[in-house]
């Protein structure tokens, strides 16, 4: 019993370490893998700003040279690119990344352009700063997840009851970090510009599943530390 409990557990705990370590892989490269892992994604309708989008997809962004179809943001960094995202650059990354899409509109535009996302949202501030701050939490949640699944390999009673506090640390920190991201992109999705619409990205989704993994690993790893006791107790 102790066993099942800790070997179900673990799997659990290692779903959840692989899927924060992939979400957290978004937009660091532009290898197929990490270029389609975003937090979130801002596509341009391409038609009706034409006179404006980039000649080439992979020239380097910020820097005034046209508007890309879709942009992505990472935990680290963001990138833009073509519909597909085949043709992409990326900024360079950075740690405490937040979410701020009017100011990535407003560089890639010629000079002398106005933002089709300028003053987009009145609450742009709010949205840095609380999205830096989620970044530090799922950057946390992360690790603690990680520790979490190594403390559960070790199966004897007081491993199990320390991977379960952390288990329950990881989850409350995933929790609130993707909960926050959530719930401004949600805001910036109710207020998208004319031209420029912004919607949820898969590592959103990948943090919140490996918040519910590390919950569902709580009661496993109390029990299989019960378990372990009981059967201490039996021995000696």
């Amino acid at each position: 019993m102790r066993i099942a409990l800790a070997v179900l557990a673990q799997f659990l705990l290692f779903s959840a370490t692989a899927l924060v370590i992939l979400a957290n892989m978004g937009q660091l490269t532009h290898n197929m893998v990490a270029r389609n892992i975003r937090v979130m994604k801002a596509t341009v309708q391409a038609d009706a700003l034409s006179q404006y989008m980039a000649q080439s997809f992979t020239n380097p962004l910020g820097q005034g040279l046209g508007l890309r179809e879709k942009y992505s943001w990472g935990l680290y960094n963001y990138c833009g690119g073509s519909s597909d995202f085949e043709q992409v650059a990326c900024e360079d990354k950075s740690f405490g990344h937040r979410i701020n899409v009017p100011e990535a509109i407003r560089v890639d535009l010629p000079a002398g352009q106005s933002s089709a996302a300028d003053g987009q949202y009145a609450n742009q501030d709010n949205i840095n700063r609380y999205t830096r701050a989620a970044f530090y939490l799922l950057f946390v949640g992360t690790i603690i997840a990680g520790v979490a699944f190594i403390v559960s390999l070790l199966t004897h009673m007081a491993a199990l009851s320390i991977a379960s506090i952390l288990a329950f640390l990881a989850f409350a920190v995933l929790v609130a970090g993707a909960g926050i991201e959530t719930y401004f992109i949600a805001k910036m999705k109710d207020n998208s510009a004319q031209f420029v619409q912004v919607d949820y990205g898969n590592a959103l989704w990948m943090f919140w599943a490996a918040a519910g993994a590390c919950l569902v690993s709580i009661p496993l790893l109390v029990g299989g530390a019960a378990a372990s006791r009981v059967r201490y107790a039996e021995v000696y």
